[in-house]
């Protein structure tokens, strides 16, 4: 083989390694894309122009995760037992399952007054379009955080300041204030980092079925995979 023939060959090899190399960035670009909205959903409120967050939402957090796509293709109702089968298995629950007419929904079966997940699931065909929304509710995660941590923490503690007062009682209201503000952002921060965590869950839930229905979309007469252009995630309050 000639000089010109290894020069060759091994600016064949840059090309490709270069090209698998572009290809790779592109996928964990495209994950920590996905990531990154996880996240936002969690600690912003709104992730789509025009979706905005509650008042209650903006000081304490969100209190329900909210993802939504639309595909163009009526996803087939014959269909509706394998896509449960496929929750079950990414949620670990068997939960709930109602079938009304052409729409889906999927209830998970942990109790109101467990900190969840309390996931639902909704598969809706009309028009010949399909919309798929998948929901968690954190007002008993809230509630475990805020109401137990926080309240168990600011309350029992409240001595400490208290007795602080007692040295300096001008600066009372400056050590009780200075102690629950503490107490609050302590408690939201905590709430917040549980959020993502499960903001981030609901995410690979969410792109797993997306993947599901486009893939059962595509074999579909008159399916076509993808979701509408702008669908994307939003939130609740």
């Amino acid at each position: 083989m000639s000089y010109r023939d290894d020069r060759d060959a091994d600016q064949a090899r840059i090309a490709s390694l270069e090209h698998e190399l572009a290809e790779t960035r592109d996928k964990l670009a495209e994950l920590e894309g996905r990531r990154t909205q996880a996240l936002v959903l969690a600690t912003r409120g709104a992730l789509v122009a025009g979706a905005r967050p509650s008042a209650a939402a903006r000081v304490f957090g969100p209190g329900t995760l909210r993802l939504a796509r639309r595909f163009d293709g009526a996803f087939p109702a014959a269909r509706f037992e394998q896509l449960v089968e496929r929750i079950r298995e990414l949620c670990g629950d068997p939960g709930r399952t109602e079938v009304l007419g052409a729409s889906l929904t999927w209830f998970a079966s942990r109790g109101d007054r467990s900190t969840g997940p309390h996931r639902i699931v909704t598969v809706a065909v009309r028009d010949g379009a399909t919309a798929l929304t998948i929901t968690d509710r954190l007002g008993g995660l809230a509630g475990a955080i805020y109401g137990g941590v926080g309240g168990g923490v600011g309350g029992g503690g409240l001595s400490l300041p208290i007795m602080a007062s007692t040295l300096v009682p001008m600066l009372t209201p400056v050590f009780l204030l200075g102690w629950l503000g503490g107490v609050f952002f302590g408690t939201r921060a905590l709430y917040l980092r549980l959020a993502r965590r499960r903001a981030v869950e609901l995410q690979q839930v969410f792109d797993a079925l997306v993947g599901e229905i486009d893939r059962v979309l595509g074999g579909v007469p008159g399916g076509v995979p993808g979701g509408a252009p702008g669908a994307g995630p939003v939130t609740g309050a």
